[in-house]
């Protein structure tokens, strides 16, 4: 099974997020830095069965990091409840 781990200590800015996980997924140039983007990537071009460690989440953020975080967070919990069988997701 493939692993991705992000560690919240990895990025300053939410917009930095989606760079880490196009990098570490792997996600093409194209990739759209949005969640709706991310859902497409989950769903069809992410290799799975695949496990995503979410490490260090439960520090205090500003709002604007806080609505990004909890956006792209949503999007992976939404894959892992649509698609268990391809998708789990752990906090650390």
């Amino acid at each position: 099974m493939k692993r991705y781990v992000f560690n919240r200590n990895e990025f300053n800015w939410a917009e930095e997020y989606y760079d880490l996980i196009q990098k570490k997924m792997e996600l093409p140039n194209w990739f759209g830095k949005n969640t709706d983007a991310l859902w497409d990537m989950l769903t069809g071009y992410v290799e799975t069965p695949c496990e995503i460690v979410l490490v260090g989440f439960d520090k205090k953020e500003n709002e604007y990091n806080a609505h990004i975080i909890q956006l792209i967070h949503a999007c992976f919990k939404d894959a892992a409840k649509q698609f268990p069988e391809r998708f789990a997701v752990r906090f650390k």
